[in-house]
């Protein structure tokens, strides 16, 4: 088992809102994690300095588009 930390931002490289420290047997189980947890901010996934994988935000129903 591996420590894994999330970090929620709004944006890719954007100020982390957020963390969470997770436990899991390997990325795979850790990225299965962070996706049940990815919402209207962007989650990226770290195993001490090597960064695993990043969620987008999933953007709110009814969104306003943009021209």
């Amino acid at each position: 088992m591996s420590y894994y930390r999330l970090f929620f931002m709004r944006d890719t490289g954007g100020p982390i809102l957020g963390s969470e420290e997770i436990l899991a047997r390997d990325d795979v189980e850790a990225v299965h994690i962070a996706s049940q947890r990815v919402g209207a901010e962007a989650v990226e996934v770290w195993c001490d300095k090597r960064k695993v994988k990043h969620f987008d935000a999933i953007p709110a129903p009814g969104g306003i588009a943009h021209a």
